[in-house]
């Protein structure tokens, strides 16, 4: 097939010429008109055409026909000419079965050594040396080095397994080589998905003490417009971002009326990000109504893949702000910490000197003049003119209370409530909610990250009771505690009065009274029978209760002891007389 085309393609370049007679002059002006000019050829190329090849394929053409046009393919195409080296095979006393067999061996053999991690050296050395034993093995030995040496492109021809041992010792260029996919931001709408990430910034920032720290950037990169809502944290110490403060920055990100509440979030699988799982019903809360095709169904907390910063959108930015506007901040020493950038040789940056405040300052404003700076890409304006598209259009934040907000990163712990307090972490707590409060259970909502001084307490329900507090201890001649206690006697007893005038007084003795009348007794019938029992003394077996005068124990010890003795008698008296009952 491919012959065929190039036939034709060549006999369509010098049919003009052949259309004139061999040596006249108008095939030599056709000839030298073709001469230099470039043809797109059967295989896609551009062949620049000369006067001897001209002059070759017309001669071929009417010596053998137009079928001597197409190039002549070997009768050994496809059939191996050379085994592993010239050189080698001259030395070695093999037939051609052989020597494809200790081919296919060494081949393989340097595609485990490319595998395993060896450098190119190292596999031709080791190859040559693996090549000698299996000569050895079929009978072979030669003192002459060169004749086992591996040509450079014996070995360059298996480099495609190197793949293999990146993707197992470098998994991270393993996958910056990975195929992508062509996504498209160009019909979302402003925090619709947004991207969290966090970023230590390649800036240098004096302390208060004089030292100093590079600041934490924690990012919310909106990939509709480009823009950005960040956070700068700076630690006295030693210490990494938290979720405390990853939270924090969340919180004000949603009450911010250019941002608000994200319908998803994109998050990395850090430690610091637990708390986004405690978000899924909060974003939905900024989800708008649509059409259903099965979205609702996804998780509004997207998590990121290991080693794929590709996929976040928020590593472009940090990449393209660090260059193009942290390197003007004083401090700047870009990502490299082992080799930083100086401003002389020998001699490091100086720190940021201003403080964190001013530091603070200078990069908001740097933020600000990359949201009003055109873009190229997807977004082809400026994140500031794309977000002001947006709310020309009628977009609108959708914002939180942040007391309500906090309230999803908490957990809920059941308490017993005893009189009128809680017990959290061997601590009492209390409210004014709790005095008012007499049921026995109610539920505290403890936060997860953060630390605190009050409480939000429901019931069972989930109805608010109140914000409970540490409860406070008052030395004894502190006269506040003896306020304090009467004030709180005071709301619970109104409570009381509250409760009990809420529902009607009712006589429950009366109420007994009245239902046990509305019955009447039960009559039983005639006894079936009457059991008499004589024996004697038998009228002396009951024994009516006598008065016993006050202050006469020994008088009625004295009658005990005479009573038993007359029983005695009784008894030993119906032993001799065998009579009984």
């Amino acid at each position: 097939m491919t012959a065929r085309f190039e036939r034709a393609w060549k006999y369509d370049i010098i049919k003009v010429a052949l259309d004139h007679p061999k040596g006249s002059g108008e095939r030599k002006a056709e000839i030298d008109r073709l001469h230099g000019t470039q043809r797109l050829d059967w295989t896609g190329h551009y062949r620049t055409l000369t006067r001897s090849t001209l002059y070759s394929w017309i001669e071929t053409y009417e010596l053998e026909g137009i079928h001597g046009l197409a190039q002549k393919v070997r009768r050994d195409k496809g059939n191996r000419r050379v085994y592993i080296s010239l050189a080698w095979m001259s030395a070695v006393p093999f037939d051609d079965a052989t020597m494809a067999t200790i081919h296919r061996d060494i081949k393989q053999h340097v595609r485990g050594l490319i595998k395993g991690g060896g450098q190119f050296k190292q596999t031709r050395v080791l190859t040559a040396e693996k090549l000698k034993e299996i000569s050895a093995a079929y009978g072979f030995t030669c003192q002459d080095e060169r004749v086992f040496a591996i040509p450079q492109a014996f070995v360059q021809e298996e480099h495609h397994f190197k793949a293999v041992y990146r993707h197992k010792a470098d998994r991270k260029a393993s996958e910056d080589n990975k195929p992508r996919i062509r996504r498209t931001s160009a019909d979302r709408m402003p925090m619709e998905i947004v991207v969290m990430d966090v970023h230590h910034l390649n800036i240098h920032v004096r302390r208060d003490d004089g030292t100093y720290s590079t600041p934490k950037l924690i990012a919310f990169h909106d990939i509709a417009t480009n823009r950005v809502f960040c956070e700068l944290i700076q630690f006295d110490n030693r210490g990494g971002v938290r979720n405390a403060d990853i939270i924090t920055a969340f919180v004000n990100m949603c009450q911010h009326p250019a941002f608000g509440v994200p319908q998803f979030l994109y998050v990395d699988n850090g430690s610091e990000y637990r708390f986004a799982d405690d978000l899924e019903d909060a974003l939905r809360l900024g989800a708008t109504i649509g059409t259903f095709d099965g979205r609702e169904e996804r998780n509004r907390i997207i998590r990121a893949k290991a080693y794929n910063a590709a996929a976040k959108h928020v590593e472009g930015w940090f990449r393209q702000f660090n260059q193009q506007h942290a390197r003007h901040i004083k401090g700047w020493r870009d990502d490299d910490p082992m080799n930083p950038k100086r401003p002389q040789l020998g001699r490091l940056h100086d720190p940021y000197p201003h403080g964190f405040d001013a530091f603070c300052a200078e990069f908001f404003s740097h933020l600000t003049a990359y949201e009003h700076m055109p873009q190229k890409g997807q977004l082809k304006t400026s994140p500031a003119l794309a977000f002001m598209a947006h709310v020309n259009n009628g977009w609108k934040a959708t914002v939180l209370n942040s007391d309500q907000l906090l309230t999803v990163f908490t957990k809920p712990e059941p308490r017993l409530v005893e009189k009128h307090g809680i017990s959290i972490r061997n601590v009492p707590w209390t409210c004014d909610g709790l005095l008012e409060f007499f049921g026995r259970k109610v539920i505290a909502h403890v936060p997860k990250y953060h630390g605190f001084a009050e409480l939000l307490i429901t019931d069972e329900h989930g109805n608010e009771i109140g914000i409970a507090v540490a409860d406070q201890v008052f030395d004894v001649l502190d006269e506040r505690g003896a306020k304090e206690s009467a004030r709180r006697n005071v709301v619970r007893n109104k409570a009381i009065a509250k409760l009990g005038k809420s529902v009607p007084d009712i006589d429950v003795g009366a109420e007994l009274i009245a239902f046990g009348q509305k019955h009447l007794p039960v009559i039983p019938n005639e006894p079936d029978g009457t059991i008499s029992v004589t024996r004697p003394g038998s009228q002396r077996r009951a024994i009516p209760p006598v008065a016993v005068e006050i202050n006469a124990r020994q008088k009625r010890d004295e009658e005990l002891r005479q009573q038993n003795s007359e029983m005695s008698a009784i008894l030993a008296q119906m032993r001799l007389t065998g009579r009984g009952i």
